[in-house]
């Protein structure tokens, strides 16, 4: 009888809270690597004690090898180790568990204890309530007590992917009770000075952050003058500083620099950053002379940005805030030239201007002021993970390295998507992408996946079964001035209980974010015999046309005319509109093909249509109104008309480029207000 083997199950969160707590773009970064750098640590612990990792496949993963031998790793930036995994622990002497666990304080306390004799011991931490020892206090009970470890041990059997779910349940780690001022980025936490700002103390709390701001090259781009942070937030803020120390490599090396990631309102830009890229090499400077001329700042924010492939001086090293009128209107007037109100204004007046001048030598009236949070997911990962174990493995392996590469500015693809890959590991994405690209970059990772799996299977010669194994996403269309912590709460929301639980998985879902929230949304199977999302996209590039079938009012005014009375309510916030389950208070399926024939004759010079001609028109219409679901039996069209659909066409039509600037969903020549 074969001697079964002793097997390790081991998470560590928490996961959402140290990633999604994050104001910009190299927090949320910052989170996610720190997050699997751990993970990867406890796992080479393990190893170095003949333990061997089951889950997840580390032969070929680039971060894993940096983490076992910095000189011999590369200097990867991107973490792609999940925060659970799996080992044979056989041959381990002492508690496997604990193994991992003491690494993780270990390495975590490397870091941390880093960063407090770099940027606060001493005349820094003098300053706060108590003295350095009310700041030590503080540090050490947010930093002691965040991780929460856990573990379940035993023989080998067919279920003992459940344990770890089990064991979760049994106890929770009670945390210090936190008091004084919040963190105003981890708002659970007490921020690190001590001080409160109602009363006597409001000066001493600012003259804490002021000093510390001014101390060790912090400076401005790393701490705004209103964030009074918490332990853990500053370890995220500080740690790209001071990560070469720490690691034994700088992630990145000369390709990326962690230190100044691109800003939403500059990713939100890169399609129109492209364009201006073909213009005279003059013609781009005069928007960044002017900028030189009525700024008294570092106005450069986006000067180490190498992602996109874009040019790298003058008008493409612009804070990314200085691409939008509306982030001129709201720059701070502390850094605008001038000695007075009136004076001030008259610089960013200047500003404004100098932008739209720009936008006409460009050929478009600005750039978008919106981005897209993409989260992608693995369906039921974990429930396959027993029966299909090396499928499994070597399939997300395979998906990691083919995310990697589509995302890689260095790469063949030179980052097909124009985005920021945040992270992809296992089964998960997270990028934050320019609209033009962001559903062909969905559609193209989906691919990725399902032939992840194919060659999986191939290489172990037909054993699994491939065709199982189902994506999901969600795309956030998210402005700029949205906090980006609200972008990936509503990302999570949308993937979890949009695309997965409400419309049955293997889907994507869309919603576009404003700052008063929700406007539109949409969810949809990727395909059966007809592709809603490639529908989607085509009905998109139709309404940007200057002769388009469908102009943008007709398809506004659907919505409004007939939504209340194909619904027996009003459809109400749109990201719980699903969980209301409404339903159409007409039901059959050709009424709506009429009335939508009906408003297209209604159109200037479509009176004449043939009933062919209208068929052409509202079949799309048809299509993205009745999207696809999948249930216990099969995959199957809404019977509710989605009106919402239109407009995220629409919207999506409103923010696309041109055609000459290449973009993969912007074939139109031209945009139609």
């Amino acid at each position: 009888m074969t001697e079964r083997r002793k097997i390790l199950h081991f998470t560590l969160g928490p996961v959402q809270g140290f990633i999604a707590d994050a104001r910009r773009t190299r927090d949320f970064w910052a989170g996610s690597f720190l997050l699997s750098w751990l993970s990867g640590s406890a796992m080479a612990a393990l190893k170095q004690k003949d333990g061997t990792i089951i889950f997840p496949e580390i032969s070929d993963d680039k971060l894993f090898a940096a983490i076992m031998d910095p000189s011999k790793g590369g200097q990867p930036y991107i973490g792609s180790l999940p925060n659970r995994f799996k080992a044979e622990i056989t041959n381990v002497v002492g508690d496997a568990g604990e193994i991992c666990r003491k690494e993780i304080n270990k390495q975590w306390h490397l870091l941390t204890d880093r960063i407090y004799d770099h940027f606060l011991k001493g005349k820094v931490a003098s300053k706060a309530k108590n003295g350095e020892a009310g700041l030590r206090a503080i540090w050490d009970r947010q930093i002691d007590h965040f991780w929460d470890t856990n573990w379940v041990c035993g023989l080998e059997e067919p279920d003992n992917g459940k344990w770890l779910d089990q064991r979760k349940n049994w106890r929770r780690s009670l945390k210090p009770d936190e008091g004084g001022d919040l963190c105003r980025l981890m708002g659970q936490f007490q921020e690190l000075s001590g001080y409160r700002r109602l009363g006597k103390e409001k000066a001493s709390q600012k003259e804490f952050w002021e000093y510390f701001s001014a101390q060790n090259g912090v400076g401005a781009l790393n701490l705004r003058s209103d964030e009074r942070l918490c332990a853990i937030a500053l370890v995220k803020r500080l740690f790209p500083l001071i990560a070469e120390d720490v690691l034994g490599w700088n992630p990145g090396g000369k390709s990326i620099d962690i230190k100044h990631w691109p800003s939403v309102s500059y990713i939100a830009a890169v399609p129109w950053l492209e364009r201006a890229a073909k213009l005279e090499p003059e013609q781009q400077s005069d928007y960044f002379k002017s900028a030189q001329g009525q700024l008294n700042c570092d106005f450069m924010g986006e000067s180490h940005t190498r992602l996109f492939g874009l040019p790298k001086n003058g008008l493409f090293k612009l804070d990314g805030h200085l691409l939008h009128l509306d982030g001129i209107k709201s720059w701070n007037s502390d850094s605008l030239v001038g000695q007075d109100y009136t004076q001030k204004e008259k610089a960013r007046n200047t500003l404004s201007r100098g932008l739209v001048e720009i936008h006409k030598k460009v050929g478009l009236q600005s750039a978008s002021e919106f981005y897209a949070v993409l989260m992608m997911d693995g369906d039921r990962i974990g429930a396959r993970l027993g029966s299909q174990e090396d499928l499994v493995k070597l399939g997300l392996a395979n998906f990691t390295n083919a995310v990697r590469a589509y995302f890689d500015p260095k790469g063949s693809k030179k980052n097909a998507a124009k985005g920021t890959l945040i992270y992809a590991g296992g089964d998960d994405v997270l990028a934050l992408v320019p609209v033009d690209y962001v559903i062909t970059a969905a559609k193209q990772l989906r691919a990725e996946y399902e032939s992840a799996f194919a060659k999986a299977h191939a290489t172990l010669k037909g054993k699994g079964k491939p065709a199982e194994f189902t994506m999901s996403a969600a795309i956030i269309f998210t402005q700029y001035k949205v906090p980006l912590r609200t972008a990936l709460s509503k990302s999570h929301h949308y993937l979890d209980n949009i695309a997965k639980n409400e419309n049955g998985r293997d889907s994507l879902a869309i919603a576009v974010l404003k700052p008063g929230g929700i406007t539109y949304d949409w969810v949809s199977c990727w395909y059966n015999e007809v592709d809603p999302v490639s529908v989607l996209e085509q009905v998109s590039r139709e309404i940007a046309k200057p002769s388009s079938r469908y102009s943008s009012s007709f398809l506004y005014n659907v919505r409004e005319r007939y939504a209340p009375l194909f619904y027996n309510e009003e459809p109400g916030e749109p990201d719980k509109r699903y969980e209301k389950k409404s339903q159409i208070a007409f039901g059959d399926p050709d009424l709506m093909r009429f009335t939508l024939a009906a408003e297209i004759k209604k159109q200037p010079g479509k009176g004449n249509l043939t009933d062919a001609q209208l068929d052409e028109h509202v079949a799309p219409l048809m299509t993205i109104g009745h999207p696809l679901q999948k249930d216990d039996c099969g995959i199957r069209k809404r019977s509710a008309y989605h009106f919402e659909g239109l407009l995220v066409a629409r919207f999506i039509a409103e923010q696309i480029m041109n055609s000459d600037s290449g973009h993969p969903i912007s074939e139109a020549e031209g945009n139609e207000e």
